[in-house]
């Protein structure tokens, strides 16, 4: 359900409001109303950039974190971290500039290394030799030149013409020297001269050896300091603070030259009480305003605790606004049912289920809501499973010790019914509420004709489905049921525009009619889904099953065993990420396309965020 929110708008003098912002914060029960969009704001635009920014730098230190190689049994805190002092960890800005600084010695070693590389493969076709001795050389009276060219334009003329020695070949080039006397240079057609490094490759190897130590040496140390990113979680609560208690000072209206400040504010309808009890003992003016329906109210979702476990399909895909109702209740028996068909299988609920109660008690608090929805999901796929009569794709009406019980399994013709039946059903249950809706926010009168939609659709069904199972009504219910359907007809086609034309009625009734029969088959017919899907889960956990016991039929067990094993966890493990996507994807999208189109479902709520002191738990729920 939606919890009934009071609107307040309360008095303060300009020197006595950041005071006031403060004691709200405490209180933390107040949502401020925005009368200016937070991204107008030029002190707000600043904030959002600088969580922006944190934002990436958190993504990247974790990336870094994540891969830097760990040797067996290290963590991050056995790294060694040599020249940094442990006291930053504890100062956000000392922390940043430290990671810069650190950043940049890395990205001028890696350009440094880059460049001894480059001089590396330029030298290493000529092998190691000691410049020195070239520069002895030269030093004699001698040209040493260093040339390379492709084989293919190489001139054998040259090695007759010149004192020319080839070193080596590779790939599609000839490296080679020329020696001449008294400095005589030669200009060869095609050949290009290199000039090469003035150092030898052992030189260049001892070079990048040093500067690889070096290197890893500060990637360690900013590994380091990425494994310890709590002082960034820490700095997000502050800016995200500060954000509120921003936003709130600068949505206050200020009259009478700045000096009184009116501020607006929602309170949830249980806390207004002891809102105004602490207002009063604090000497603030305050008083209760009434609100219009048009107006945008923050919405808390208030629901039992089946029913929460459903809450982020509502708000995956928009929070309802304050004039309509919650819609979880109504879908999460749906998506449960949904589910436990798509699935299919009780082995592969069974399993989710364990895994989800395994892993919730050690999850994050922000993630245990996910995991108890979980845990409600593999129930449903272990229930609906076994009376589906598929185990890890085992055949259960075939498994001798549960024949008395055979007769309580669904086959497939069956279960296919069953689907379009609960189609039905929910597409009834979604105009209802429909109607409802309109009630609430019209009234009795500009609802009955939606109403009466639904209520045709079940007398039909009884009147023409209960005949065809042999099952005969007593006369004067089957008249009145008649009774109720003209009457459902009449209040369609007349009374669907009360206070306007006659025949405007008639002609939107008719259009209504159209709408309704043909979207009525089209939408019960994608309820066919949840069967075929559930299906072929089932069919395909057999299959892999039969390719188990064909491929080890006739082999030695200590072979067969292992072979098994492995099509079996193999052909399993990918039938149960198939079936999981599947499972999930449909009564999504029959909730999200079939549920809320019928039901009008309108959303766009903003959720019910009040001033109060965010801490490290608040941001992980």
């Amino acid at each position: 359900m939606i919890e009934k929110m009071r609107k307040y708008s309360f008095f303060i003098f300009e020197p006595e409001y950041s005071a006031f912002l403060q004691k709200l914060k405490d209180l933390g029960v107040v949502h401020i109303q925005n009368n200016t969009d937070p991204k107008e704001i030029e002190r707000i635009k600043v904030i959002n950039e600088e969580l922006d920014d944190l934002s990436r730098l958190k993504s990247r230190l974790t990336t870094i974190a994540s891969n830097y190689p760990l040797e067996k049994d290290q963590s991050h805190e056995d790294i060694p971290h040599e020249g940094i002092d442990e006291t930053i960890l504890g100062d956000y800005t000392r922390f940043i500039d430290a990671v810069n600084r650190i950043d940049e010695r890395i990205r001028g070693l890696q350009k440094e290394l880059s460049h001894y590389h480059q001089q590396y493969r330029e030298l290493e076709a000529w092998g190691d030799f000691d410049p020195a001795l070239i520069s002895k050389i030269t030093r004699a009276g001698y040209s040493i030149q260093f040339w390379t060219v492709l084989k293919s334009q190489f001139n054998p003329e040259w090695e007759e013409l010149y004192d020319l020695e080839v070193i080596a070949t590779a790939g599609r080039s000839i490296y080679f020297i020329t020696v001449s006397r008294d400095s005589k240079v030669h200009d060869l057609e095609y050949a290009e001269e290199i000039t090469l490094p003035d150092t030898s490759l052992s030189e260049l190897q001892v070079a990048i050896d040093t500067l690889k130590a070096q290197l890893k040496t500060e990637q360690g140390k900013l590994a380091y300091l990425a494994s310890h990113t709590h002082i960034l979680d820490v700095e997000e609560i502050r800016l995200k603070n500060e954000y509120k208690l921003d936003n709130a000072y600068y949505q206050g209206n200020r009259l009478y030259d700045d000096n009184l400040v009116i501020l607006e504010g929602w309170v949830p309808e249980p806390k207004a009480t002891n809102l105004e009890h602490s207002l009063d003992t604090l000497d603030i003016a305050y008083t209760e305003l009434e609100y219009s329906k048009t107006e945008d109210v923050p919405i808390e979702l208030k629901n039992n605790r089946f029913t929460r476990a459903f809450e982020p399909l509502v708000k995956m895909f928009s929070l309802p606004n304050y004039n309509e109702f919650d819609p979880t209740p109504f879908i999460a028996p749906f998506f449960m049912l949904f589910f436990g068909i798509c699935f299919g299988d009780a082995g592969y609920g069974l399993l989710l289920l364990i895994a989800s109660t395994l892993f919730k008690p050690k999850v994050k608090p922000s993630a245990k809501p996910i995991l108890e929805l979980v845990q409600y999901l593999g129930l449903a796929g272990t229930v609906i499973g076994f009376f589906s009569g598929s185990f890890f794709g085992i055949e259960l009406v075939k498994v001798p010790f549960l024949a008395s019980i055979r007769s309580f399994f669904i086959d497939s013709e069956n279960m296919m019914v069953i689907s379009l039946a609960l189609g039905m059903i929910q597409i009834i249950f979604a105009k209802y509420i429909s109607a409802f809706k309109k009630k609430s926010q019209s009234g009795l009168s500009a609802s009955l004709s939606l109403f009466a939609w639904p209520t045709l659709i079940v007398m039909l069904l009884i009147l023409l489905g209960l005949p065809a199972l042999d099952i005969t009504l007593p006369s004067w219910i089957e008249y009145t049921l008649w009774g109720i359907a003209g009457l459902c007809i009449l209040l369609a086609l007349l009374w669907n525009s009360p206070g306007k034309n006659i025949f405007l009625n008639i002609g939107k009734g008719l259009w209504d009619t159209y709408n309704v029969a043909s979207g009525l088959l089209g939408d019960t017919l994608s309820y066919i889904r949840l069967f075929a899907i559930g299906l072929t889960g089932a069919i395909l956990g057999q299959v892999f099953n039969s390719l188990a016991l064909q491929v080890t039929s006739g082999v030695a067990w200590y072979i067969a065993v292992p072979v098994g094993l492995i099509i079996l966890l193999l052909g399993h493990t990918i039938n149960f990420g198939l079936t999981m996507i599947s499972a999930l994807v449909h009564p999504i999208r029959l909730t999200y396309v079939e549920y809320f189109n019928n039901s009008e479902y309108e959303g766009g709520g903003e959720p019910y965020n009040p001033l109060n002191e965010l801490s490290l738990e608040d941001d992980e729920n």
